[in-house]
């Protein structure tokens, strides 16, 4: 599917998305995020530094980076991750410049991508099913998505194809 990709998105796509409340945005500085390629369309995945861990039985909405020592530097239980939830569809005019994250971090993801990448289908085929059945819609990795804000493209995607 991919290549190992981490970008800032630049400040047009922000701009763009002013209005749309589950958009990420860290005003004053960049928000790094994980390329995903699925089919014709990129998903941009966003790095959080503390997120929470989903309840049981609910699919995952994150990729948590647990070997990679900054866990431990969180008081209140959460740690770093990838959050499909708050993923957006991106073009190539949305990423900016390539950018690095931690060695610790960046030598997980690598050890962990494939993982990442079946992780996301999962959670994006659940998202989307969501949608079309008009189930689970208050559940909060539906109901807060920032992949609201693309319903029409993902409505049109074959994701048995993946």
């Amino acid at each position: 599917m991919s290549r190992i990709t981490i970008v800032h998105l630049n400040e047009k796509f922000f701009e763009e998305h002013e209005d749309d409340a589950e958009i990420l945005k860290k005003p004053g500085r960049p928000h790094l995020v994980l390329v995903l390629q699925v089919g014709q369309n990129k998903f941009a995945i966003p790095f959080r530094t503390s997120a929470h861990r989903p309840k049981t039985g609910r699919v995952p909405h994150c990729f948590f980076f647990i070997e990679s020592g900054r866990k431990s530097l969180s008081t209140v239980g959460r740690i770093p991750a990838l959050d499909f939830a708050k993923a957006v569809i991106v073009t190539e005019k949305d990423i900016g410049e390539v950018s690095r994250i931690d060695a610790n971090e960046f030598r997980e993801l690598q050890d962990h991508f494939r993982e990442i990448e079946a992780k996301f289908l999962v959670y994006l085929k659940y998202y989307v099913n969501s949608i079309k059945a008009q189930t689970n819609l208050d559940s909060p990795e539906i109901k807060y998505s920032a992949l609201q804000y693309f319903t029409d493209i993902l409505l049109t995607l074959d994701l048995d194809s993946f």
